[in-house]
């Protein structure tokens, strides 16, 4: 038996026989645009105390194995499950890239570190690479149109590691059985529990998807090696959909890859303009007018915040008492009401903000106490289609300004540009690249369909 059920049979044809040719200009122009942002985004991380300590925990590991090779940025060769385990966590860890809202969120773009690593490995060309990452794109967001993962406590990389494994699978040129096989091994032995995104957030927040797409690779090696996986590992008695969805599942948007549509789920992702969790994107927004209408003022002058958000967002970045009190990194950039107290305060929420000292800010913490956050009804029903937040401030001398913003910058109604990317690009990159290295990187981004190996735009990367 070459597949396992009727689910893997439609994601495993559908991976096997996409074409870069069935990809409209729009889906390649879109690739491109998430693959200059998500290397943007990783530059910095590259520097950041937590993946500091992986690539020393790694370290250790390097060899000359044949399945072996480097993480961004780098040149140190370490086993390749490792390597992709660094690039995913770059990509992911200051929570700058893009997302998917449906049932189930999701930033597919976490994909993108790995694929971009296993295509440089295997010398795959542009092409080979923009047609990977659009096919686990539309696998990824149509499995969050069939269920919630959330709801019943399990973390929505699960769906990475699904997703990854196909575009991984067909990278490494894996036939029908073993992709079968590799795809039965990630989907039924890797379950990641949603309390890595509940109470004080730590660095596992980020690194929850580097170790789902880390599962992803070398289930695709043990695969390739001949291990095979259990079967039924979708539909069984004790599969995904009855242990992590409880069967509440819509098998349509999976089942329907079997007549091979076109890729379009890239092109409904949310890019994002500033570095906070994506439900508060259009606070941030809202601030920045209100600070416009309201004119200097500072947090004495302050006798009230209220925001109005959706029911989903208040329970991800609002109702735990960490959000109220945040201490890390990673429960700030998820925190609403320090969020908007910071860009109220600010202008912008950016990346020195998530500072220690300012994250602690006396001046931040102070306008918590004079914050209150309610489920807006009006704004509940447009969510997910639109991201609203209906911010309110009320100064003592009787001042107040209202603002509510329904789709931020980089929502498919209000998109960013390439040219938009580029200046995100520069600013994120700036410290660490010069201005004619910035200058090649985006060029080879941007005709990335011409480039015969991705190896090229690999070391290009290389710090």
């Amino acid at each position: 038996m070459s597949v396992k059920d009727d689910i893997s049979r439609a994601l495993v044809k559908y991976a096997l026989e996409l074409s870069y040719d069935d990809l409209s200009e729009k889906v390649v122009e879109e690739v491109k645009i998430r693959v200059l942002d998500s290397i943007g985004v990783a530059v910095p991380a590259y520097f950041a105390d937590p993946i500091y300590k992986v690539r020393c925990c790694v370290s250790s590991l390097c060899c000359s194995s044949p399945l072996c090779y480097s993480y961004m940025f780098s040149d140190v060769s370490i086993p390749l499950e490792w390597a992709c385990f660094l690039s995913t966590g770059m990509v992911r860890y200051l929570d700058f890239n893009d997302t998917y809202l449906s049932k189930e969120p999701l930033h597919p773009s976490d994909m993108i570190g790995t694929l971009l690593t296993v295509a440089a490995y295997v010398d795959a060309s542009g092409k080979d690479l923009i047609t990977s990452i659009a096919l686990a794109y539309e696998v990824g967001c149509r499995f969050c149109d069939a269920g919630s993962l959330r709801v019943h406590g399990w973390d929505h990389v699960n769906y990475i590691t699904i997703a990854t494994t196909l575009a991984v699978g067909r990278l490494l040129k894996l036939d029908e059985k073993k992709l079968s096989e590799a795809l039965s091994i990630a989907a039924t032995s890797h379950a990641a529990m949603r309390q890595a995104r509940a109470g004080e957030l730590s660095n596992w927040k980020a690194f929850a998807t580097a170790d789902a797409v880390k599962h992803a690779v070398y289930s695709c090696i043990l695969a390739a090696a001949g291990v095979t996986g259990p079967d039924k590992p979708f539909r069984g008695e004790m599969g995904f959909i009855k242990q992590l969805l409880q069967n509440e599942f819509d098998p349509r948007p999976i089942l329907e890859l079997e007549n091979m549509p076109k890729p379009v789920k890239v092109c409904e992702t949310i890019i994002k303009h500033f570095p906070v969790e994506i439900h508060s994107q259009t606070a941030v927004e809202a601030c920045q007018v209100i600070r416009e209408r309201l004119g200097k003022f500072s947090p004495d002058d302050v006798e009230e915040i209220s925001i109005g958000t959706f029911r989903v967002g208040y329970e991800i970045i609002v109702k735990d008492p960490e959000k109220w009190d945040p201490k890390t990194k990673e429960t700030a950039d998820h925190s609403l009401p320090w969020i908007v107290a910071t860009a109220l305060l600010n202008g912008e929420v950016w990346l020195d903000h998530y500072e220690p000292d300012k994250i602690r800010d006396f001046n931040v913490l102070s306008l918590l106490k004079k914050t209150k956050v309610y489920i807006d009804d009006e704004i509940d029903k447009l969510y997910p289609e639109a991201i609203p937040n209906k911010v309110r401030v009320k100064l003592k001398d009787g001042r107040e300004a209202e603002c509510r913003i329904d789709y931020p910058l980089g929502h498919p109604k209000n998109p960013m540009s390439m040219s938009d990317v580029e200046a995100k690009f520069r600013r994120l990159a700036s410290p660490y690249y010069t201005k004619e290295r910035m200058n090649e990187i985006m060029s080879m981004v941007k005709k990335l369909e011409d480039l015969d190996n991705v190896n090229k735009l690999y070391e290009a990367l290389i710090f």
